[in-house]
């Protein structure tokens, strides 16, 4: 398989990991100043949006390949494959926020969860790049927080928060104009996009094959297939690797053991922790003594990769 096609058949996933009472994580500052090559794309957990502020290439989305500039702006869904790919010499400037629109409108909607659900489908329907000088709008409301994520001063939370409750409104409004204009990735991993977020939702519950096939309206033996060709891992594999990362989240604090194992989803400690030993490399008795950082334990065999931070 040559370069090109493998830019449109494969992609990794890489998670990352929002800090503890936030609904955004912002990548900034000079680390990502470079000239970009994809080898494979890749998709993340939340919702990304990058601000271009200088260099230009393309980014791939699925099998689509628009162009960047300076002051393009890309959006993301959570799960939809992408990468960015510099012009041959050319070295670029993108900064980046990674947002929890379903935990951050679990708060400003739960008094209505049906209103909440329209709205996550409307902000993950189709990946766009576009113009910052032709949205104005919506360019001031992602650079304050890029830098209020910078400059980090007091009450840069609650800021932080008002301004995603704009950029909200922002993104549906442009959405309602991008209905016409919707990229059609022809890549197997969209097909299998609705049960990855099936999984981050419900992982602690007792799910097999028959579930995640059904959350991409497959058959069980067709979805097995196509799973394992995109992701080089089994569903049951990637269910293990989900509740395993979520574990060593929870490891991170006071959780008893025997307890993170009833939160992530196993009935059985002898499962999670010969789950756990295959995926980390050891007990969660040593990891949680050794603190690690979850970089250490990721199975860099699979597609599955943690996404960078620095």
């Amino acid at each position: 398989m040559d370069e090109e096609k493998r830019r449109e058949c494969v992609a990794e996933y890489r998670y990352y990991e929002m800090p503890v009472g936030r609904y955004d994580l912002a990548l900034l500052g000079e680390n990502w100043i470079s000239t970009y090559r994809v080898g494979e794309q890749h998709f993340h957990n939340y919702y990304e949006i990058g601000y271009c502020h200088y260099g230009h290439g393309v980014v791939y989305m699925g099998a689509d390949k628009p162009p960047y500039e300076d002051g393009t702006i890309s959006l993301i869904p959570a799960y939809f494959p992408h990468g960015t790919h510099s012009a041959p010499d050319s070295v670029c400037f993108w900064e980046w926020l990674y947002l929890d629109f379903d935990g951050f409108l679990d708060q400003v909607h739960s008094d209505n969860p049906h209103y909440k659900q329209q709205i996550l489908q409307k902000l993950n329907r189709t990946p766009v790049l576009i113009k910052a000088k032709e949205y104005p709008s919506l360019e001031m409301v992602v650079r304050a927080i890029l830098e209020e994520n910078r400059e980090k001063k007091a009450y840069n939370k609650e800021a932080v928060c008002g301004y995603m409750y704009v950029l909200i409104q922002e993104l549906l409004r442009l959405e309602e104009g991008q209905e016409n204009k919707n990229l059609q990735p022809d890549m197997m991993v969209e097909k299998i996009r609705p049960v990855l977020a099936y999984v981050e939702e419900h992982y602690t519950e007792d799910i097999g094959a028959s579930e995640m096939a059904e959350s991409c309206n497959m058959s069980v033996s067709h979805f097995r297939r196509v799973f394992t060709d995109c992701m080089k891992i089994s569903p049951a594999e990637y269910l293990h690797m989900v509740r395993i990362e979520k574990a060593c989240e929870l490891l991170k604090s006071d959780v008893l053991i025997t307890d993170v194992a009833w939160k992530v989803g196993y009935t059985s400690m002898h499962t999670f922790e010969r789950n756990f030993k295959k995926i980390v490399g050891e007990s969660p008795k040593q990891w949680k003594l050794n603190k690690r950082s979850k970089k250490e334990f990721v199975n860099y065999q699979t597609k599955v990769l943690k996404g960078w931070t620095e």
